[in-house]
């Protein structure tokens, strides 16, 4: 029985030295865990860092686009009113010219539609006549304000056009910057 019993001793002791052994290697491994855990929530918050500066430096960079666009605008509008005018009222003829007419329109509406188009081509003559009236009293041709309007929307088109390459390659920045 002495012999069992030292046997069963030794099995003990390996058993505990064993246990010491592998407790030690889990320590270890759970250290190396939460030193890489650490290293990836430090990445995570600089790339977020990162993003959210280049995520603001897009929005100032299309909000100073944006300014500089309404000055132009303001500018062109100061000092062409009546090309701003003349073109507004282009534009609200050709989007009236582009509606149909729907069914529940020419039910309700459809004497006072007549009555109310009929003072409308009226008002739209007058003004028209009014506003020629005073091109040529500035001494403006109709090629020079039509050059005017041209410019203008192609200002317009412009400064869209640049804030919407900011905004992209905002985006792209931040994507490649992951």
């Amino acid at each position: 029985m002495s012999k069992l019993s030292d046997n069963i001793e030794k099995a003990r002791a390996a058993s505990r030295e064993r246990l010491e052994l592998a407790k030690e290697k889990a320590g270890e491994g759970t250290g190396i865990a939460l030193e890489k855990m650490s290293e990836s929530k430090q990445r995570a918050a600089t790339l977020l860092g990162d993003g959210k500066v280049k995520a603001a430096e897009g929005v100032a960079a299309t909000k100073k686009i944006a300014k500089t666009a309404a000055s132009k605008s303001e500018e062109t509008i100061t000092k062409n009113p009546l090309a701003v005018v003349a073109g507004g009222l282009a534009l609200g003829a050709l989007i009236g010219a582009l509606l149909p007419k729907s069914k529940t329109e020419t039910k309700y509406v459809g004497g006072a539609g007549k009555k109310i188009n009929n003072s409308a081509k009226k008002a739209y003559g007058a003004a028209k006549k009014a506003g020629q009236e005073q091109i040529d009293n500035l001494g403006l041709s109709k090629d020079s304000v039509q050059d005017q309007i041209k410019d203008l929307l192609g200002k317009v088109a412009e400064a869209a056009k640049s804030a919407a390459e900011a905004a992209s390659d905002a985006v792209k920045s931040d994507k490649s910057g992951k």
